[in-house]
């Protein structure tokens, strides 16, 4: 069956499924975490809101440079990312509640 001598298939076992519930909590929740924070962080980069730790300013070079322009526009376009993302976990979501349900209306 297998193409290479000896070789007797993969040393690991499958994983196992996660529980459905326990599979859908978790993407629900990676998916309000993902939305809410890219809100957030596009919401305060786009307004100029967003301010670094005191900690931080012992390295004003740093500091400024994510403070200016370029480090706004890097932040947005980490919260548009985590938008998108949350996005794509919303759709893989809604995707398996619903081959849940209509696999459990077949039968």
């Amino acid at each position: 069956m297998n193409a290479v001598p000896g070789y007797s298939g993969p040393s690991m076992p499958a994983p196992r499924p996660r529980p459905f519930s326990r599979d859908v909590l978790f993407r629900a929740l990676r998916f309000f975490y993902l939305l809410w924070g890219g809100m957030l962080l596009s919401t305060l980069a786009y307004y100029g809101r967003l301010r670094m730790p005191a900690q931080f300013w012992q390295w004003p070079g740093l500091c400024r440079a994510l403070m200016g322009p370029w480090g706004r526009a890097v932040a947005l376009g980490f919260g548009l990312v985590m938008c998108l993302a949350a996005l794509l976990e919303v759709w893989e979501l809604v995707d398996r509640l619903l081959v849940r349900v209509m696999g459990e209306s077949e039968r």
